[in-house]
């Protein structure tokens, strides 16, 4: 079967939600899409997530496909927009960044800035306590304890890939929730996820 062929099936199937398609797609693309990734954004982590987001956004917006004849190109345009929109959010969060350091414990409104200080970490905390289980105990391992994923996998007697997946799916969930909350809490993804 010819691979035009062969991609134009794999496509229809995952159109249709067909999980296999997708873990093809997935096994030929994942490498390109990290290492374009990482070029781009000179961080291993980023990189990561930036594959995360590509290829479930591949998934959720499978019906697009229909229309797609170049798989390629397609995935290579979302992680494109993806990274944008990552730069995007430094920015956005440096800014925010530069306001809150803007602040000073010394001026006259230093209750105000405490008081929202204390009132975004308890909402961090409280996005933290919405983790299952095992993300929240190995987010905390590492964020809190500063355990590495070696150190978290020995602990914990799990492999350091999967102690990779729980922290990464665990980052996208708090860092999604903290930029829901808006404005300053985008401070919170810096203390707590970066």
């Amino acid at each position: 079967m010819p691979i035009e062929n062969n991609e134009h099936s794999l496509i229809r199937n995952l159109v249709k939600g067909d999980a296999l398609s997708f873990d093809q797609i997935f096994s030929k693309y994942n490498k390109k899409v990290y290492a374009f990734s990482l070029r781009n954004l000179k961080n291993k982590e980023d990189a990561e997530s930036i594959v995360q987001d590509v290829f479930v956004n591949l998934w959720t917006d499978r019906e697009k496909l229909k229309e797609i004849k170049n798989l390629d190109a397609w995935i290579f345009m979302i992680c494109f927009n993806t990274i944008r929109k990552h730069f995007r959010q430094l920015m956005r969060e440096k800014k925010h960044l530069e306001k809150f350091a803007a602040y000073s414990l010394e001026d006259d409104n230093s209750t105000v800035t405490e008081t929202e200080y204390n009132d975004l970490l308890e909402k961090a905390e409280k996005i933290i306590d919405w983790l299952p289980d095992r993300q929240k105990t190995i987010f905390l391992l590492s964020k809190k304890e500063g355990l590495s994923n070696d150190e978290i996998s020995a602990r914990l007697n799990i492999t350091k890939k999967t102690v990779e997946n729980y922290l990464t799916n665990a980052k996208s969930f708090i860092k999604k929730a903290l930029v829901d909350e808006g404005l300053l809490s985008l401070l919170f993804y810096w203390l707590f996820i970066k």
